[in-house]
C-alpha cells in the first residue's frame, strides 16, 4: 500500500455493506465481517491507513462485526474507543477494559466479536502492530471495578486520533513523523487502559515500567530499580524470580525491542546511536544481546 490511504465509506444494512466493493476489499484486508447492520441508519466509516497502522472513525446503528482471528493475528493488537453509545467487545481470549467505553484487544487467535448496542454509535478504532503491547502487562485481571480514565487526560488522545482518522492527510513529507506521532498516540492509549493508575500494578508491571521508562541509563542495575520502585533488591528479585523471570533478562529483552524499533524507522541510524539510545554500554553488549535466544 502507499505510505498513507485515506479511505471513506458509507452503507445501510448488510446488503449494502456488500454491495460497497471499496469497503468489501477493506473489510477482506483486516479480515473482518460484517453480520449484522441495522437499515436504521447508515454506516459512515472515514480512515486514515499507514503502513500496519489504522486508526478509524465509524458511526453506525446496532451491528455485530466479527474478527475470526488466525496466526496472522498474532501480529495484531487493537483499540476500541466508544464515544458515543454502547459497545461490547467480547471473546475467547483476553481482552482488557476500562471506563469510559476503551477496549484493548491483544494480539491471539481466539475470535472476537464487536457488538454496537444503541440506535446511534460512535466509534473510534486503532489497528496496530503486537508491539504496541510488548512493554504492557496485558494478562487478564478481574479482581473488581476498574478506575475509570479521567476525562482531561482522555479528552486529548480521543481528539488526535478523530481528527486523524479523518482520512485526509495526503501524501507528504510529514507522513514519516505522522505515522510515528500515531504510533505513540496509540501507544498512550493501550498504556492507560492497561495499567491505568500505578496503584494497580503488581510490583513486576510497576517495574517492567520502570525499565521502559529508564532503559536509556546504563547504569540501571537491580539496587536502583529496587530504590524506584520502594523495595528492597531482593523483594525486587523475588518478584521477577515468581513470574519465571529476572531482572537482567527483562532488562536486555527490553533494550533489544528499542534497539529493533529504532533500526526500524531509522535505517541509517549508526549503530553507535542505537546502543546509546536504548543504554547499551557498547555496539559489541548491542550485537550480543540481539543474538541471545
Amino acid at each position: 500500500m502507499p505510505p498513507v490511504q485515506g479511505l471513506r465509506f458509507t452503507a445501510r444494512g448488510v446488503g449494502g455493506a456488500a454491495a460497497n466493493d471499496a469497503l468489501v476489499e477493506y473489510l477482506s484486508s483486516a479480515n473482518l465481517k460484517v453480520v449484522e447492520l441495522e437499515e436504521s441508519d447508515n454506516l459512515q466509516v472515514h480512515m486514515t491507513r499507514f503502513p500496519e497502522l489504522t486508526f478509524a472513525h465509524v458511526d453506525l446503528p446496532r451491528s455485530r462485526v466479527e474478527w475470526p482471528r488466525d496466526e496472522l493475528s498474532l501480529t495484531r493488537a487493537a483499540i476500541v474507543l466508544c464515544v458515543r453509545g454502547r459497545v461490547t467487545v467480547t471473546s475467547g481470549s483476553t481482552v482488557l477494559q476500562r471506563g469510559p467505553g476503551l477496549f484493548l484487544i491483544p494480539p491471539g487467535t481466539a475470535p472476537v466479536v464487536f457488538e454496537t448496542r444503541d440506535a446511534l454509535n460512535e466509534i473510534l478504532y486503532i489497528s496496530a502492530p503486537a508491539s504496541l503491547v510488548h512493554e504492557l502487562d496485558v494478562r487478564g485481571r478481574s479482581s473488581g471495578a476498574r478506575p475509570e480514565v479521567p476525562a482531561n487526560v482522555l479528552a486529548p488522545l480521543l481528539a488526535f486520533t478523530t481528527s486523524l482518522s479523518s482520512g485526509t492527510v495526503g501524501n507528504s513529507i510529514v507522513i514519516g513523523p505522522l505515522r510515528s506521532v500515531a504510533l505513540e498516540i496509540a501507544r498512550a492509549l493501550a498504556r492507560l487502559i492497561a495499567e491505568g493508575d500505578p496503584s494497580e500494578l503488581t510490583l513486576f508491571s510497576r517495574t517492567i515500567r520502570l525499565i521502559v521508562d529508564n532503559r536509556a541509563d546504563a547504569g540501571l542495575t537491580v539496587p536502583k530499580l529496587a530504590t524506584l520502585a520502594g523495595v528492597s533488591p531482593r523483594s525486587l528479585q523475588a518478584a521477577f524470580a515468581a513470574e519465571g523471570t529476572t531482572v537482567a533478562r527483562e532488562l536486555r529483552a527490553t533494550r533489544v525491542r528499542a534497539a529493533q524499533d529504532l533500526r526500524e524507522r531509522h535505517p541509517g541510524m549508526p549503530a553507535t546511536e542505537i546502543a546509546r539510545a536504548v543504554g547499551f554500554g557498547s555496539v559489541a553488549t548491542l550485537y550480543r544481546a540481539l543474538r541471545t535466544p
